[in-house]
């Protein structure tokens, strides 16, 4: 029996009706780790390891639940010999998404449809290489094989940005590549990585990095730089939400310090952070970005594997849940400094997700709008999907929600947006159904538009990009 059919996920008729809506609507990307050199480079991958295992924490971490040695995972295991640790694997995964997103991809990019625990491996792997050998399986082929028209980066504050100059140069490129500025380890600083950025920030900008008002300059400057390039927006992940109490002079001792090689406390190093985030949003403000908040994880927390395979390997954890006070702190200091632009939060445990909506809508106006982002992370599961429609709407607008994103380093996760608008019109179809919802099949159809597409053409407000 074939799991991905035309009906997968749609439990009524009406979910069948509203999804012939979607499922032909371009993606908008608005958040993602794909390398715009890869991209610009547009080479044939080797082997189906390298484009679907390599970098794939999720992959990773189920691996190792099902007890496969980190050789096959990380290691220097061969190529096929990952990708067969990983396919006796998959079929035990049920009721984890990747059981989907697995069987979406081999549908949607290889035409393949197999029983998952029925599958001659070594068979598949060969098939799956000599499709990716084609033209059609590059990287630039793959992305508009899957009708993006937008792809936002997550980049360095100080990275030149040459493949976006590029591939925005380069006429056969039918989609935008656009820059997202990510300062955290530059507004989160420790006396072991001060330094670094200072260097950093140095060599990139004119400015003589000496106080902390120089650090600041020389970060608004790479801010106006990502701008010239393209960038409409900045993003920020904070395992906590950064303190807005520290004064000038308070900000300047805590950076003085860490300068001269000496720790702080963590409440500290907060402070200085929620300092150099007003300052550098005063700048997102002035633009007009899109700033979004990915808060929550706590990251490698295994130090063995950390110092074995490094960070972003699959060691970290849903957070603690995050405080309101504080959110709304920052928020209203934001606010209250003109530094508050359009601002999309992604809590990392689904238990916030009530309480971050319920806080946008206290900075939420006819100037900016503050939103609850997509389920992220930990909670992107058909029913942390499900549960976070739920919590969107009953304390907002969910015909207003910006919608998906990928949040992946694969060339081939745009199946995630046919995973999310397939519940969402299933949610909304068993809704109407059960007659808890009456309106014209006009209107719904365009609310389902909007969310899956136009909400986010109409947020970032990239030129050239027009709603559907």
């Amino acid at each position: 029996m074939s799991l991905i059919t035309d009906d997968f996920l749609l439990n009524n008729k009406t979910a069948v009706k509203l999804y012939e809506k979607a499922k032909d609507l371009p993606i908008y990307d608005f958040h993602c780790h794909l390398d715009p050199k890869e991209i610009y480079e547009n080479k044939n991958y080797e082997n189906i390891t390298q484009l679907w295992l390599g970098g794939d924490h999720y992959k990773w971490r189920l691996m190792r639940a099902y007890g496969i040695e980190e050789a096959y995972i990380t290691g220097n295991a061969d190529d096929f010999d990952k990708f067969q640790a990983f396919m006796h694997m998959l079929p035990y995964s049920i009721v984890n998404p990747m059981y989907h997103w697995c069987a979406l991809e081999l549908k949607r990019y290889f035409n393949e449809d197999t029983d998952l625990d029925k599958v001659n491996i070594k068979k598949l792997y060969k098939s799956l290489n000599r499709k990716l050998a084609k033209t059609s399986h590059t990287p630039q082929n793959l992305i508009k094989q899957s009708n993006v028209k937008v792809v936002c980066t997550t980049d360095d504050p100080c990275d030149d940005l040459k493949y976006h100059q590029l591939l925005n140069e380069d006429k056969n490129v039918t989609f935008k590549v656009c820059p997202t500025f990510r300062p955290d380890s530059y507004v989160f600083l420790s006396s072991t990585t001060v330094q670094e950025k200072i260097t950093k920030l140095d060599e990139a900008t004119d400015c003589d990095v000496n106080s902390l008002n120089n650090y600041i300059e020389a970060l608004k400057a790479r801010v106006h730089y990502f701008d010239r390039q393209g960038a409409r927006s900045s993003d920020q992940s904070f395992e906590k939400t950064p303190l807005m109490t520290a004064s000038s002079e308070e900000a300047n001792t805590i950076f003085e310090t860490l300068v001269s090689g000496q720790s702080v406390s963590e409440t500290e190093q907060y402070e200085l952070a929620g300092y150099i985030l007003t300052e550098i949003s005063k700048v997102y403000h002035e633009l007009n970005w899109v700033v979004q908040f990915h808060l929550g994880p706590t990251r490698n927390n295994n130090t063995n594997m950390y110092d074995k395979v490094g960070p972003d390997s699959g060691f970290d954890s849903v957070g603690e849940q995050l405080s309101a006070k504080s959110l709304n702190a920052m928020l209203d200091h934001l606010e209250q400094h003109q530094a508050l632009s359009d601002t999309i939060i992604y809590p990392n445990n689904g238990n916030d997700h009530l309480m971050v909506q319920a806080t946008a809508g206290n900075f939420s106006n006819s100037k900016h709008k503050v939103q609850l982002g997509a389920a992220w992370w930990f909670n992107d599961t058909k029913e942390g999907m499900e549960r976070h429609l739920v919590d969107y709407a009953n304390v907002g607008l969910l015909s207003k929600f910006v919608g998906m994103l990928t949040d992946s380093r694969s060339m081939i996760s745009y199946t995630r947006h046919e995973y999310f608008r397939r519940i969402l019109c299933n949610f909304l179809g068993e809704k109407i159904e059960k007659g808890e919802i009456a309106l014209s099949p006009s209107t719904i159809d365009q609310m389902v538009k909007d969310i899956c597409y136009n909400n986010a053409v109409n947020l970032f407000k990239i030129e050239g990009v027009k709603e559907e």
